[in-house]
């Protein structure tokens, strides 16, 4: 304790030979680093009519670019909502997608990734997951939501599952496009997951979706007899048919590869936003709202992987979405508490976002989208109908 108060001591030293925000080197760091200081992210442009903001995705690298996603709500078969690109650096105020640009044929989209392409490129698709309606896409429920599977095999009761959904074209799906949008280039959908959450890609082009699994549970006194039940699952696809619960997909389930739900580590309960980024070799990241925890997952061993709770001596509350940038910092939007949250690689809290208010003096209302690079961090407020964009100081 003696000697990091001593360490934190020598560093408030070099801040105020620096001023405010600067940079300094301590002795025993790589000189590339920056040590953020207290509050020094500054609020920089406040977007508005961002009614019905979903989710937003930051490319990273060369050519990012800047993709919002917004979800309006609504019954029937008309589309729900929209995918659109925006110019990045735009000033406060009303704006408007960059024109002439489109993703075509999305019906009730809620989150979107980007990703390889299967092919050796690690980053050229953007993957939108369309949730669908569950209650158009099903058969007559009196038919089959009860029907009796008892006795039957495990490949009979996946017929009768599959059997269950009506309308395929009105079932949740993944859409995969190119970085600027137009027709789907392929889609998929997997009739033993009954509601989806959140969508992440890798560079190999293999996709992540988080949701509830349609799972027949044996009785422990019959094993003939099943229940059908919901759990929890992060599942991961790869390229490749021949998946039975896939039909007319060039994609299958990858069964090495499979968070299920639980109370540790390495399980989940309700996971929400997804997000896949390349540091310390690959790592999943999902905002996990019934423990109020973000989870970072290795993308070799699920059940690997580190949790975070707190930060400011709060617990997380009711956490929507997480990201990454690629350093390792993980940025997440604890929307129970109002805030957006940075934490190294290892889970330390860094430091929050969110301390200046948006153009307006107003504070955060509902921060349920967040996407980051090594300075800029976008927020998707919905209760406020903004996109905030915040800067670090260097």
């Amino acid at each position: 304790m003696r000697r990091a108060r001593a360490v934190l001591l020598a560093a408030g030293a070099a801040a105020a030979l620096a001023g405010c925000g600067g940079q300094f080197i301590m002795p025993t760091e790589n000189r590339e680093r920056v040590i953020p200081a207290d509050q020094s992210y500054q609020m920089v442009a406040t977007w508005t009519g961002m009614q019905d903001i979903r989710d937003i995705l930051l490319t990273q690298g060369t050519g990012t670019q800047l993709f919002l996603l917004f979800n309006h709500g609504g019954t029937g078969t008309a589309p729900r909502g929209e995918v659109g690109i925006y110019a990045r650096l735009k000033a406060t105020g009303p704006q408007a997608p960059v024109g002439g640009i489109a993703f075509n044929t999305l019906f009730n989209p809620v989150a979107l990734c980007a990703g390889g392409d299967g092919a050796g490129a690690p980053g050229n698709r953007v993957f939108v997951l369309d949730e669908g309606d569950t209650t158009l896409a099903r058969a007559n429920p009196l038919t089959h939501v009860y029907g009796d599977t008892t006795g039957l095999s495990t490949t009979l009761r996946g017929t009768w599952r599959l059997n269950e959904v009506s309308d395929l074209g009105l079932y949740w799906r993944v859409r995969e496009f190119g970085l600027l949008g137009g027709d789907t280039i392929a889609t998929f959908t997997d009739t033993s997951m009954a509601f989806v959450n959140g969508v992440a890609a890798d560079a190999q082009g293999r996709v992540y979706v988080s949701g509830a699994a349609l799972v027949w549970v044996p009785d422990v006194l019959n094993p003939t007899v099943f229940t059908r039940a919901f759990l929890w699952r992060i599942n991961r696809y790869a390229r490749g048919g021949g998946d039975p619960f896939m039909p007319g997909s060039a994609w299958h389930t990858d069964a090495t590869w499979i968070v299920r739900e639980g109370s540790g580590v390495g399980t989940v309960m309700d996971p929400r936003s997804l997000y896949w980024g390349p540091y310390g070799g690959g790592a999943v990241y999902t905002a996990d709202f019934l423990k109020n925890w973000f989870q970072k997952l290795t993308d070799t061993s699920p059940v690997a992987g580190l949790s975070i709770d707190q930060a400011e001596g709060l617990s997380l509350t009711g956490p929507l979405d997480v990201t990454a940038d690629l350093q390792g910092f993980i940025y997440g939007a604890d929307t129970g508490n109002q805030r957006v949250l940075r934490f190294d690689a290892g889970g330390a809290y860094v430091q929050r976002v969110d301390v200046e208010r948006d153009a307006y003096s107003q504070t955060l209302q509902a921060p349920v989208a967040v996407a980051a690079d090594d300075s800029l961090v976008f927020v998707g407020d919905r209760g406020l109908g903004e996109v905030i964009r915040y800067q670090r100081r260097k």
